[in-house]
């Protein structure tokens, strides 16, 4: 008998070393698995078209090519049409920064004085060499950003190259995860593949649309008030709604402190145009693109955006809600089961 118990720990401490083994692995490899993932997002997205196409004859090769080369196109019609402009706001914010830090500098001295005049305690020293630091490190900060897009290109054109050869086959998603399960599992497996692959498909299709019209509609917007470089601004925001409920947030604060350096005035406005374009995204625009695609309460999407973007940065934020989505799928798969076992047994 205490032979037995022995084997039994043993057995016992083996698989929980094999288990923190395996997380520390999956921990060690989290971009390759984070560029996994993007790749079988992207797929998910083309694979109703590409089923389309394969239905009227075109084959599946040449249905993921098309669909490539119209990504191709739409690109460089953006690059043609909007690149000249956005580079030269880019360019002209370059030369003129040193006005804007100097703008920076005249307001902290006036919020200094301000909070001088009526003695409330200021750590302006701290404030200013807080200050300070951002503005020496700047050089740095663009140079190490121009890495990160640079990087973040390589890591797009893998994306796609997974996402390619997991789109020529047809379920060739759905084979490589029947690949890795047990026999008496692969049939729920596929199943919640197939789920998983709606979802995030409908998810991104649907981020994409939101994207463009926040980058319209702010850009438009922050033009007509007189915001400089409303362009740069609007692709801010357009990227920044991948970030569910605090990307938004992050993206009006440039644009809004842009639009006080000119006058008080276009501050106040550019804080108008963002909200409004807030409120239309938040009650009319998700409402009709997003719909039920994701079906994700807020709490759990601001849960998911924490810790996404606790582990991984930037890139964890941005996956955070659809690993959120695939992983609410399966656990409320577990709920609806062990729902029906107890009303099995209630029998």
């Amino acid at each position: 008998m205490a032979k037995h118990e022995v084997d039994v720990t043993t057995g016992i401490i083996f698989r929980t070393v094999l288990i923190l083994a395996g997380i520390l692995f999956l921990y060690l490899i989290l971009d390759i698995l984070a560029l996994l993932f993007i790749a079988v997002i992207i797929a998910s997205a083309m694979n109703p078209a590409i089923d389309w196409m394969e239905r009227k004859k075109v084959p599946r090769t040449a249905g993921v090519l098309i669909l490539y080369l119209l990504l191709l196109l739409v690109i460089g019609a953006a690059i043609f049409f909007v690149g000249p402009s956005i580079a030269a706001q880019a360019g002209d914010f370059y030369q003129k920064l040193p006005q804007y830090l100097e703008g920076v500098q005249n307001s902290i001295n006036s919020l200094r004085d301000a909070f001088s005049a009526k003695n409330i305690n200021f750590n302006y020293q701290s404030f200013q060499s807080s200050v300070d630091g951002v503005v020496s490190n700047l050089p740095s900060n663009i140079f190490f950003g121009t890495i990160g897009i640079f990087s973040g290109l390589i890591s797009g054109v893998i994306a796609l190259s997974l996402a390619f050869y997991m789109s020529i086959e047809r379920d060739g998603i759905k084979k490589f995860v029947a690949m890795l399960v047990p026999e008496s599992h692969k049939k729920y497996a596929i199943s919640l593949v197939e789920r998983i692959q709606s979802k995030i498909g409908k998810w991104l299709l649907g981020q994409l649309l939101l994207m463009l019209i926040i980058f319209v509609l702010d850009s438009v917007g922050l033009y007509i008030i007189g915001v400089p470089y409303p362009l740069i601004l609007g692709a801010f925001a357009g990227l920044m709604e991948v970030i569910a409920y605090i990307g938004p947030i992050i993206s009006a604060v440039p644009g809004i402190i842009l639009g006080f350096f000119i006058s008080p005035t276009i501050g106040f406005l550019a804080m108008l145009v963002y909200l409004v374009a807030q409120q239309l995204e938040g009650n009319i625009i998700v409402p009709q693109i997003m719909k039920k695609a994701v079906g994700l309460n807020p709490i759990a999407v601001i849960m998911a955006l924490l810790i996404g973007a606790k582990l991984g940065g930037v890139l964890g934020a941005i996956l955070a809600i659809p690993i959120a989505t695939a992983i609410g799928l399966f656990l409320s798969d577990i709920m609806n089961r062990q729902k029906e076992a107890e009303g099995a047994e209630g029998l």
